[in-house]
Order: C-alpha cells, then structure tokens, then sequence
C-alpha cells in the first residue's frame, strides 16, 4: 500500500514561487554554490544572478559567501573555492538584501533551480523574515521534455548544444551557460515548430522498469516532479519512515530505486547517521562511492532526507 506523501512532516515554504514551464525573454539567471544540498544544515558560499533582457545580457551579480564554517574538501575539489577564499567574504547576512534587490520580482531561470530557490527562500526568511516569492524557470524541465533520450545535467546540455566543453561548478560561470542553453532551447522550439503546449505532460504514462520487490500500480506520472525517472539509492536509517516505504514513494511517483550506489544512480538519500556535521570520516560506503562518482562527473546528487522530503512534497 502507498504511503501518504501529505501525512508527513515537511519544511513549509509558504508563498514560494511556481515552477513555470514557458518561453520568456525577460528574466534574471540565477546559481548559488553551497556546501552542501541541505538548507537545513548546509550554506551558501557563492552567489551569482544575471539580468537578461530580449535574451541578451543586461547586467549582472556575483559574491563569494562566508557560510560562518569550514568547507569539506570535496566542495573544495568540486568547486575550486577554498576556506581561505571565503575568510575575507562577506555574510549572507550582508550580501542577500543586495542580491534580493537585483532580482527584483523577476522570474528567475537555473539548471534544477529548485535548490537554488530553496536555499535562497530560506536565507532570505531566516534574515529578513520575508519569503523569497519570485517564479522560477528550470532549464532541466525543458530539456526533459524536449530531449527525453538523453541525461540532463547542464553538463550535458552544454556539449550537446555545442556551448562548452565543461561546467566551472561556480555561480556566474553556471548561470551564463544555463541562460545560453534556454535561449538554444528557446531557438530550438522555433526552428521545429514546437509551442509551449506541445511539450506539456498528456495521457497516461506506463513505467515499467521498477526496482526488485518495489511496484506500484500507479500508470500516471507527474513528468514535471524531480522524482520521475531518476534512481535513487538509500543509506543509513530515516527518521520519518522505514526506507521500504520511502522507496514505494520513489516508485509511486515514477522513480526507481537501487540497492548499490552504481553510475546509474542519481540521487543518493542520506539517513540521519550519515549526515553529522561533527562527524568527520564517518560516511558509509555508498557515500564515499557517490562522491567518487560525482567528482568523476557522473549525474549524481548525495541529498539528506530533508532534501528527499521537498522533493516529493508538491
């Protein structure tokens, strides 16, 4: 039997702003670097946003952030920001009103933006009390629908679209080549003749390919939720469920799920025990092999079970 998703205790993030699927000219590209997936406990330590006007580039912003705590050596290896770099950097407290007042009330676009916008909506509330509202366009949405037979990380995106070869993994850079690939997917629509309306979610979808001893009854899936078609592998205990019923939620919404953190996982989800901050050299097996994987440059995301709980909570 599927578990009620609604039944859980989640992170309210009220007024937070709708994931639009739609061709826009005016809008403000956005990317934060973080230590972390996690808004509850981790922070952020880059953030950039560019202004972009009949799809050309207007003005932009870029800070290096204090987060007020060391920064692991894998973001360190992954992004090329140091602790050194960022000792000097001002707060979030000082930079988000700045980066608040360039955005406006504009509608943002990011590659997978929604944990952007996470971040952002909980920093802005924590330091001024007011929730970050603003629309957001996800270029990972788009690619979805447009090029369903391929991977979707900006990486991706950017070698099929002959835009770059590699992405920097820091906000300007990130941001720049998310607006290049929307306005290539904007392009793209023209030339073939594909609106808006042709690319939205219809019918019925059969999903198949579940994992060993998880099925679902289920043959409708929303194609717009982070959850469908990607793999998710799970460690260490949760605190809110058995894992067996957070794997029926992956299934029941068009995930699949994995025992072993292989290059086919695309999500690993951590238990309480495997995300200490205090604990230094204590990651389990499959967490050391996902961050092998992701520094290698495969589509993998470590996420704590918070981070799981938004992503199944519309």
């Amino acid at each position: 039997m599927s578990t009620d998703i609604n039944t859980m205790p989640t992170v309210s993030r009220k007024n937070k702003g709708h994931n639009l699927l739609t061709l826009s000219d005016t809008y403000v590209a956005i990317d934060a670097e973080t230590t972390g997936l996690d808004p509850q406990f981790d922070g952020i330590i880059e953030l950039a946003a560019i202004r972009y006007v009949n799809g050309a580039a207007t003005d932009q912003f870029q800070t290096l952030v204090n987060p007020e705590r060391e920064i692991s050596s894998f973001i360190t290896e992954l992004t090329g920001i140091t602790n050194e770099m960022l000792a000097s950097a001002p707060t979030i407290n000082d930079v988000l009103p700045s980066f608040i007042d360039f955005v406006g009330d504009s509608v943002v676009l990011g590659h997978n933006v929604n944990f952007d916008v996470n971040f952002i909506y909980d920093a802005y509330i924590e330091t001024c009390g007011t929730p970050f509202t603003n629309n957001f366009i996800d270029t990972m949405r788009f690619s979805r629908r447009l090029f369903p037979n391929m991977q979707h990380r900006l990486i991706d995106l950017i070698q099929k679209f002959d835009i770059g070869k590699n992405v920097e993994h820091r906000a300007l850079g990130d941001a720049k080549q998310t607006a290049t690939c929307y306005e290539y997917m904007k392009s793209y629509m023209n030339e073939k003749g594909i609106s808006i309306d042709d690319i939205q979610p219809k019918g019925s979808h059969a999903y198949n390919s579940m994992a060993k001893d998880i099925h679902t009854s289920n043959t409708s899936f929303d194609e717009t939720s982070p959850i469908f078609d990607r793999v998710f592998v799970f460690t260490g205990k949760l605190d809110r469920m058995p894992r067996r019923d957070a794997m029926q939620i992956v299934v029941d919404l068009g995930g699949k799920c994995g025992d072993k953190v292989t290059k086919a996982t695309n999500y690993l989800v951590l238990g309480c025990n495997d995300y200490c901050k205090t604990i230094k050299d204590g990651k389990s097996d499959k967490q050391k092999k996902a961050e092998k994987l992701k520094l290698q440059g495969q589509d993998i995301e470590i996420i704590t079970e918070n981070v799981f709980y938004d992503m199944i909570t519309p």
